[in-house]
Parts: C-alpha cells; structure tokens; sequence
C-alpha cells in the first residue's frame, strides 16, 4: 500500500475497496419513457420574497403595506414578563432566565421602543453587552423566546415571491420541473397540476405556508397546504386537537402559534378534527411537496411510534407506485424519503472521530441547555437505522452536500451500517428518479455524490465514489451505480475554491486537477484530518463547467491527532 495514505486505518479500509466497473458514457439500456416518481432536492433553494430581500436582484416591488415583510417583536412590559415566566424556563435554567430578562429590558431601554423587527432584535441582542447572554443560549431557548416575543402576523398580509427577481434561477427551474412532473399524473390536461405541500418538516408549521401557496400558484399549479406535522398526529392519537397549541410546544418546541397564526391554527385544528381529510387530499393530489427543516420531524409525521407506516403513508406509496401521484422534497424533506438509515444530525468531524450512533438527533445547542441525548453532543452523527418513508429504496440520502462538507458523515453511515449505495446532494441541485427502473437525471445548479462499498475503521472511512452534475443522467439499483452519461453543461459555479473538506467543497473543488492528465491523486488537510481521493485505469472523468465528474474513484478519510496535521 503506498505509504501516502499515512495511517494503517486508511490503508486497510482502501485495501478492501472492490473495484467497480461502471461505464461513464454508456446510455441505460432499458427504454425510458421518461417518467419520473420523486424530485430529491439538495437544499439551498433560496428564492426573492418579500421577507427575504437579500435574496433579491431588485426590492423597490416590495410594499411593507400589502405584504408581510418581517417578523415583528413586542417589547412591551408584559410581553416580556411573559417570555421570561417561570412556566416556560426550567429551575436548571434560572439564571440563563435572569439574564435574558435583563437582556430584553436593556435593549427596550436602548431602543425606547416597544415593537421592533426580528432583524433588529436579533442585531440589538448580540451586541457587546447582550452578547454572552446570547451565547450563553441553545437553539431551542432562543427559538422559544423569539415566538413568546412575537406579534400577530395580520391575516391581510401575506410572503409574496418574485421570480423575476430571483438571484436563484436553479432553483425556479427545479420547482419549475416538479410541476412538470406533477402534470404527467393529471387524467385531465386541461387542468392545472393539483400540488399540495407539507411544512411537516418545520418547527413552526405555520410560517412557511404563504411562501408555498404564492411559489405554486406562480409556476401554473393549483396548490394546498397539507396541514400534517408530527405535532397534529399527535393531537389527533391522544384526542388533543383542541389543545394543539400544547401539543406543538411538547413536539415541535413551538410557541404560541395560535396566537401569532390564528387563522391558519385554526385551520390546522379543524383538520386534526377530521382525519379522514387527509386521505381526500392525497387522493385529490398530482404531487406532494416537502419542505426543509428536521428529516425526523417528518419521519415522526407519517411513521407510528412502533415503527410501522401510518395508513395515510401507506396510500402515499400506493398512490406513487401507481402513476397517480408524484413526490418531492427539498433537503431534510428529500431525505426523509429513504428506506435506508436515515440521517438526522451531524458534522463530519464528529464522524470521522467518533462514529454514528443510532439515536434521535441532539437539538443545536443542547450542551449548553443539558437536552442532549445520551452519549451525543451536537455535532454527533445520529440515524434512525429503520430508515425514513420508504419510497427511495435505492440508498442512504444526504443533502446541502458538498457545500458544508458532508463527506464523511455520509461514508461512516454507509460504512457502519453496511448500506452498498449512498448519495450525497448539493445545494441547488436535484434528482428527478424512476422507482422502478433505477433511471435519474440530476439538474439544477451543482452534483451529486455517490458512494459505493464504503468500509471504516474507528477513525477512517474509505469508499468507492462517482461524481456527475447537472445534466448528467444515468440508472442505478441498491448496489450501485450501473450505466452513467456525463454532463456537459457550460455554466460554472462562480464561488472562490476551497480546500476545506470537513464543513465546505473542498472535495468537490479540489478534484478538479483530476481532469487534467498528470494528476492522479489528491490529498487535503484539515485540522486533524486527511482526505485523499485518487483516479486509476478504471476510472473515467470528464469536465462540465468548470467541475471534474468523477466515475470509479477512491476516497479516504482519517482522523489523524498524532500526525499533528
């Protein structure tokens, strides 16, 4: 074994490695009819919004009188008693409750104001003397403190989106294509596509509601909101829908939300008190969309706590085996669809070093609150080993891919848990794939990572992978990739390259030299950490713009302290 690979970990993981033989330019050679069951997204599909104008080219359209542009929050005396009342802080908590009181009132008394924006709190709390504070905080206490504060969203104005405006354009065009394939499970095509979208991957249910119903309605489809989450089946097993505000706290960490969404919380309760609605909506549904957020949460909404698919997944799954309905969904919402292991948490740093733990995810930030799940910290690498919905049967699903470094985190899984396919997704980028034939074409923005026959050793993992980006097609099954055509895009991912590989592309950017004809390996250092991924005579690559597709590579990566790297 040559010696560049340093640790004997490595070396044996790579040893082990079976050589595939997967052909980069041979075409399926099954008919494909052109179908398409699921749209896997990869995150990142940021879009123009009213409430977000940063993503916008232009924002002299934006009109704070007719739409809803901020959240806002009351610093009134009796919001903030509220916020800070020993009902929603815990004893162990006391003094973090103390401090974030005499946060409040001190930046009430610098801003003499009483309602603010959520942009303005947020910039007021981190300063100088309200900083520690702050980070003093979990994700959790912090979220449920910005929805006691909260005011009341006025029912008259609703998040509007501006595709015209739109830094993204990948990301309209996926949408865009989602709708396409909902129309190829209409009977009538004089009518438009039926979309109906969950937020059950959402803390707050509510809050992304307009967004979808206005994206929707502008691609030419007929959208509805499909009011489940985790936090309504629960309400409805234990015969709590009145008190679903109760039950959105306990689940979903959610705070008042039927004071600040009264009609859509209401809404929402009238569902939960009619269960047979849901099944009327999937049968009246071309396609069903899912949103980002926690993959777990949607996993808790369509799974029964012994494990077993609820009634309405299990005509979800009939529906798409039938032609009848077609699914999507965005990051977390793309990842849940898995039957394999599903991801829930976690860095790769902690992967490397420390393994994967089949346990429910830790919540950000839960060191410093005292809720993390035995023997997991934050950044731990967390799975449900039963996997997600079970519609993608193919392989593990990972998302937000290349950009915040996900390689390791993906290979341990597949490699502790003895998964022969797994597929990493980037931002801006997605899958449209046939269930039954194993056929995918990748669009959007970036690419999509493959890993086959993936091994580990404490502290290394090593695996077989392929690298195609958008436009590149190809047909795989449970063990891998079997036929794959390049892409041969022009346009270019314009971002500064990188050789951090533990939270950014540095993989993805550094391969690049492998196109070329004198280089043949590659290895990069982080911290503590090695990276080497290298090309032989089985391998195939092929440039798309200005990125290195990648068939039969090699990939290690060790955990390395006494190298002192």
């Amino acid at each position: 074994m040559n010696k560049g690979w340093i640790a004997s970990s490595l070396s044996i993981v790579l040893a082990g490695l079976m050589t595939s033989a997967v052909s980069a330019q041979e075409q399926p050679t099954i008919k494909d009819d052109g179908y398409r069951h699921l749209m896997l997204a990869g995150g990142g599909l940021t879009l123009c919004t009213s409430m977000a104008s940063d993503s916008c080219n232009e924002t002299d359209w934006i009109d704070s009188k007719t739409m809803r542009t901020n959240r806002y929050i009351d610093l009134s005396e009796k919001s903030i008693k509220t916020a800070v009342s020993d009902e929603y802080w815990t004893g162990f908590r006391e003094e973090a409750r103390k401090k974030v009181d005499e946060a409040l009132k001190l930046i009430y008394d610098r801003m003499n104001e009483e309602i603010i924006t959520e942009r303005v709190f947020m910039r007021e709390f981190t300063r100088r003397a309200t900083l520690k504070t702050y980070n003093s905080l979990s994700e959790a206490e912090w979220n449920k403190l910005v929805d006691l504060l909260e005011m009341p969203v006025p029912a008259e104005l609703d998040e509007k989106i501006n595709l015209n405006e739109s830094q993204n354009k990948p990301a309209i065009d996926i949408y865009r294509q989602f709708v396409d394939m909902a129309k190829t499970t209409r009977f009538d095509d004089s009518k438009k596509p039926v979309v109906f979208f969950t937020t059950s991957s959402s803390r707050d249910p509510y809050n992304e509601v307009d967004y979808y119903m206005d994206l929707f309605s502008q691609l030419g489809a007929e959208p509805h909101w499909f009011p489940v989450d985790a936090a309504l089946i629960k309400a409805q097993q234990e015969g709590r829908c009145d008190e679903l505000a109760d039950v959105q706290e306990e689940v979903l960490g959610a705070y008042a939300r039927d004071r600040v969404y009264r009609d859509r919380y209401q809404q929402q309760v009238e569902f939960c008190k009619a269960p047979k609605e849901a099944l009327k909506m999937v049968r009246q549904a071309n396609a069903i969309f899912i949103n980002d957020g926690d993959a777990n949460l949607t996993r808790s909404t369509f799974i029964n706590e012994d494990n077993q698919p609820s009634d309405l997944l299990r005509d979800i799954v009939s529906f798409v085996q039938s032609k009848r309905l077609v699914v999507g969904g965005n990051g977390a919402g793309a990842v849940a669809l898995t039957s394999k292991p599903m991801i829930s948490n976690g860095t790769t740093e902690s992967a490397i070093k420390d393994g994967a733990f089949a346990s429910e995810p830790p919540p950000f930030g839960c060191d410093l609150d005292a809720t993390c799940p035995t023997n997991t910290n934050p950044d731990t690498l967390t799975f449900h080993p039963l996997g997600g919905l079970g519609l993608f049967h193919f392989g593990i699903l990972d998302s937000d891919f290349s950009d915040k470094g996900r390689y390791g985190r993906l290979i341990r899984l597949a490699g502790d848990s003895g998964t022969p396919l797994s597929l990493g997704i980037d931002e801006n980028t997605a899958m449209k794939v046939n269930l039954e034939k194993g056929l995918f074409d990748i669009v959007g923005e970036r690419g999509v990572f493959f890993v086959e026959n993936a091994q580990s050793v404490p502290t290394a993992v090593a695996s077989t992978f392929h690298y195609l980006v958008a436009g590149a097609s190809g047909m795989m099954n449970p063990y891998g990739l079997q036929t794959a055509e390049f892409s041969d895009q022009s346009g270019i991912v314009k971002e500064n390259p990188t050789t951090n590989f533990l939270t950014d592309r540095g993989l993805v950017d550094s391969i690049r030299v492998l196109c070329g004809e004198e280089r043949n390996e590659v290895t990069l250092l982080n911290k503590d950490y090695r990276l080497i991924a290298r090309i032989n005579d089985a391998s195939r690559t092929a440039e798309a713009g200005g990125e290195c597709q990648v068939i039969n590579g090699k990939i290690g990566i060790a955990y390395q302290p006494e190298e002192k790297l």
